[in-house]
């Protein structure tokens, strides 16, 4: 049930977010939108590449399940897009609809720097490591740029705070 309510709350969680600049126009609130996202990606960056929601959804299911493990696995959504090649697609598309909405805030806000511009560019990086190659998530290469890459987003945030 629990899981459901989960599913539920991330299925609509993705269009609020891709829908929210265009209905809020406001400087303040674009520097928090921004924020969010490298908040989110933070958080990602501590559980291996998972989604914070779905892999809340895997410790329900199972208590020791270990984090990268298997992160194309959404059991929340399962309840609501029964087949798996559905999901993945309502995951792609709603990705790659934030981030083009990302980047109008960013426009829009006037905050596009080559600080940011970079941060980006490892997100990007670590992302299509994540995808891509799973074997590598135990070498200190992956290991190290993993760090890395919380800083950045670190280092990211704290910059984006000082327009406020």
């Amino acid at each position: 049930m629990i899981i459901t309510i989960i599913g539920v709350i991330h299925f609509i969680h993705s269009p609020l977010l891709i829908l929210f600049p265009f209905v809020v126009k406001n400087f303040i609130l674009d520097i928090f939108y921004v924020i969010y996202f490298f908040i989110i990606m933070f958080l990602y960056t501590f559980i291996d590449g998972e989604c914070p929601i779905s892999y809340i959804c895997k410790l329900i299911n199972d208590n020791k399940y270990i984090s990268g493990t298997d992160i194309t696995y959404y059991p929340e959504m399962e309840c609501i897009l029964t087949n798996k090649i559905y999901i993945n697609y309502y995951f792609g598309i709603m990705t790659f609809l934030y981030i083009l909405t990302l980047f109008f805030v960013v426009f829009r806000a006037n905050i596009f720097s080559y600080f940011l511009t970079s941060t980006f560019l490892i997100l990007l990086i670590y992302f299509l490591l994540i995808r891509n190659v799973l074997s590598i998530k135990k070498r200190i290469n992956f290991i190290i740029f993993q760090e890395f890459t919380k800083y950045t987003l670190l280092f990211a945030i704290g910059f984006l705070l000082t327009y406020i």
